[in-house]
């Protein structure tokens, strides 16, 4: 099928079935050429080694191994930042099996993570084993609060609460994101708060320019230059100072790796 063939075969498809043109706009190759011809400067890295330093040792407890979930360097990087930055309010946005909030809580004086109640997520015909996994890991440690509610529609308000960390992992659709990056900010506590997206890469190496599109969107242009990708995760943080940076490339040598010790605990 030559390429005239097939422009008018996708035509036809598209005409008969018109939901197919959200999978060619919200394709990331799409959203890439749009992330460059909205946001035309490069982006900026930090090594995941800014925030764990060689002759340390981080451990990352829980972790499942196991679908939908952050990498643990993603949850290593949390700990961090909350050991750094003496982290005493943390929010997130998206729980799932509540590993994230339970890697930080030790470190954190209150946690609290939003997700849909189970109510709403049964409504939408998800898989009710995926649904009682959420809070696996979070529910009974003293220190989480547990919220339900829409992202987009909850009332932050009532918590009466700013945040030092916010960590952004609900739906990672630009538009979505863009709305919760908003959110997150308004709940800042203070000048050195820190915002960090997961999945802002489909791995380490490539960018995801979906989630990438909505937080540009959402940040004001005169503070892109405090985003960065962090390298060896799928995360990328708002640091209220600029750090040193590269710019991200992909297939290069390794500058370092590192030693995981894995160990079996009973649930």
């Amino acid at each position: 099928m030559n390429k005239l063939s097939k422009a008018l075969y996708a035509f036809i498809q598209i005409v008969r079935k018109p939901y197919l043109l959200n999978h060619i706009l919200n394709d990331e190759q799409v959203k890439k050429e749009e992330f460059r011809t909205t946001f035309p400067q490069p982006l900026r890295q930090i090594p995941l080694t800014r925030f764990i330093h060689p002759d340390e040792n981080v451990t990352v407890e829980p972790y499942a191994f196991l679908g939908g979930s952050c990498l643990a360097t993603d949850m290593a990087l949390l700990q961090q930042l909350c050991k750094m930055n003496k982290v005493e309010d943390y929010l997130e946005i998206g729980t799932w099996r509540g590993e994230s909030v339970a890697n930080v809580a030790p470190y954190v004086k209150n946690c609290f993570t939003l997700n849909l109640p189970d109510e709403m997520m049964k409504s939408m015909g998800l898989d009710p084993d995926y649904i009682n996994m959420h809070r696996y890991f979070s529910n009974g440690i003293s220190n989480i609060t547990h919220l339900f509610g829409h992202s987009q529609s909850f009332d932050f308000g009532k918590l009466n609460k700013k945040f030092d960390l916010i960590f952004i992992d609900g739906d990672h659709h630009t538009e979505a994101v863009r709305k919760d990056t908003i959110t997150a900010l308004a709940l800042m506590k203070n000048e050195n708060s820190i915002l960090v997206w997961h999945d802002a890469s489909i791995d380490p190496e490539t960018p995801r320019f979906e989630v990438l599109l909505g937080i540009y969107s959402a940040i004001p242009k005169a503070n892109h230059k405090h985003i960065y990708m962090v390298s060896n995760s799928l995360c990328a943080i708002y640091h209220p100072f600029e750090i040193e940076n590269v710019i991200p490339r992909a297939n290069q040598t390794p500058p370092h790796y590192f030693s995981l010790d894995i160990s079996v605990k009973q649930k």
